[in-house]
C-alpha cells in the first residue's frame, strides 16, 4: 500500500467511525485503544492505526523527534516543526521530511512557524532568521541583526506575519521584507492572529497587537504561565496555561482563568499543563495537554479530556476547519481526527 492511499484511508476510516458512532450512540471502533494499538499498517516506514478515542488516528511522522509545533492551512494539509530545526510536511499524498528550516546542514534552533494557504508559510528557526515556504520548498534564510532568539510567530495572510524574540524585540512582515523592531513586552510562548491589525501574544500575560504596537501585558493568569493562544476573530480568543486553565477573550478583555485540566505528577517529565489550543471558530475548539489528552469546546463547556498519546506529551494542535484537527507530540507522533461534517 501507498503512503498517499493509507493517510487517506486513515481519514475516511476516521471519517467513517465518526459516523457510525453518531448512528449508534455508542463507542466508536477503536475505543479504549492506545496510540499504536492496534492492527496498524506499515508503508514506507510510516505506521498508522485505526481511528481511538475520540475517532483520532495516531501513525509516525518522524519517528525520534521532538515535535513542537504543527500548523494546518486547510483539510490534510499541515506542517510540523520540530526542537532540532527540522520541518515536516503532512498531506494526503502522506507525511514526508522537507528538511532543515535555516542553514543547513545545522539549524540553529527549534522552529516556530505559522500557515496560512498550501503555498505559503513563515519560520523562525533561529537567532535571527526567517524563511517562508512556498508550498515545495524553503526559501534561503533572511538575517534579522537584531533579533535576539525569536520564540514565536504567527501569520494572518502571506503578506501580515508577526514574530516576537527573547528579548521582546516584535517585526512585521509585509509579503516582501521584514520591518524593523515594533517593540513588545518580553519573549511570547505563542501568537495568534485574526487580521493584521489584531493579534495576541501569549507573553507573562496576554498582550493585544492593534496594527501599530503591543498593548502592556496584564497579569490575568496569576497560577500559570500562558502557554499557547488561538484567536477565531477579535471579540473570542482561548488561551491556555501550564495549570490547565483556558482564559477566553470577549473583545475587551480576557477571563479568569478556568481549570478544565489537573495535571498529575509525572515521573520523568516535566509537565506543563496544557501545551496547545486551536479556535477555527468561537464554538469550536480543541486543547491538548502534556499527557497525552484532548480537550474540547462546543461554545459553552470544554468536555473532559481524552486520551490519546500513552506519554507522548502533546505539544500542538491545529484545526483549520471545524471537520479537522492535527496534533504532534514529544516523540515524532502525528494525531488526526476528521469529520465530514459538523453534526
Amino acid at each position: 500500500m501507498t503512503v498517499r492511499r493509507s493517510l487517506r484511508l486513515l481519514l475516511v476510516i476516521g471519517a467513517g467511525a465518526l459516523l457510525l458512532a453518531a448512528c449508534s450512540h455508542g463507542p466508536g471502533p477503536g475505543s479504549g485503544q492506545g496510540a499504536g494499538a492496534g492492527t496498524g499498517t506499515t508503508t514506507t516506514g510510516h505506521t498508522t492505526t485505526p481511528p481511538g478515542p475520540g475517532g483520532w488516528s495516531a501513525f509516525t511522522l518522524a519517528p525520534g523527534a521532538d515535535l513542537s509545533v504543527v500548523s494546518c492551512p486547510s483539510v490534510a494539509s499541515c506542517l510540523a516543526g520540530s526542537t532540532s530545526g527540522q520541518s515536516y510536511e503532512l498531506t494526503i499524498a502522506g507525511p514526508h521530511a522537507i528538511g532543515p528550516v535555516g542553514s543547513a546542514p545545522s539549524p540553529q534552533g527549534a522552529v516556530y512557524l505559522a500557515c496560512t494557504s498550501l503555498s505559503f508559510c513563515a519560520a523562525v528557526p533561529g537567532v535571527n532568521q526567517a524563511l517562508t515556504f512556498n508550498g515545495s520548498a524553503w526559501s534561503a534564510p533572511t538575517t534579522i541583526p537584531s533579533a535576539q532568539g525569536f520564540t514565536a510567530i504567527a501569520c494572518a495572510a502571506p503578506t501580515f506575519c508577526v514574530t516576537i524574540d527573547g528579548e521582546g524585540n516584535s517585526f512585521i512582515y509585509n509579503g516582501a521584507q521584514w520591518s524593523g523592531n515594533v517593540g513588545a513586552w518580553g519573549a511570547a510562548n505563542d501568537i495568534s492572529c485574526a487580521s493584521p491589525t489584531f493579534c495576541v501574544a501569549a507573553e507573562g500575560g496576554p498582550s493585544v497587537w492593534n496594527g501599530r504596537a503591543w498593548t502592556q501585558p496584564n497579569n490575568v493568569d496569576p497560577q500559570g504561565q500562558l502557554n499557547a493562544v488561538s484567536c477565531a476573530s477579535p471579540t473570542f480568543c482561548v488561551a491556555v496555561d501550564s495549570a490547565g486553565a483556558t482564559l477566553t477573550w470577549s473583545g475587551a478583555a480576557f477571563s479568569a482563568p478556568a481549570s478544565i485540566a489537573t495535571e498529575p505528577p509525572l515521573s520523568g517529565t516535566n509537565a506543563s499543563g496544557l501545551t496547545g489550543v486551536s479556535c477555527p471558530t468561537a464554538t469550536f475548539c480543541r486543547a491538548v495537554d502534556s499527557i497525552g489528552r484532548v480537550f474540547s469546546y462546543d461554545g459553552a463547556k470544554w468536555s473532559a479530556g481524552t486520551l490519546i498519546d500513552h506519554g507522548g506529551a502533546l505539544t500542538s494542535v491545529s484545526c483549520p476547519t471545524i471537520t479537522f484537527c492535527a496534533a504532534v507530540d514529544r516523540h515524532g507522533h502525528a494525531y488526526v481526527w476528521h469529520s465530514p461534517s459538523n453534526s
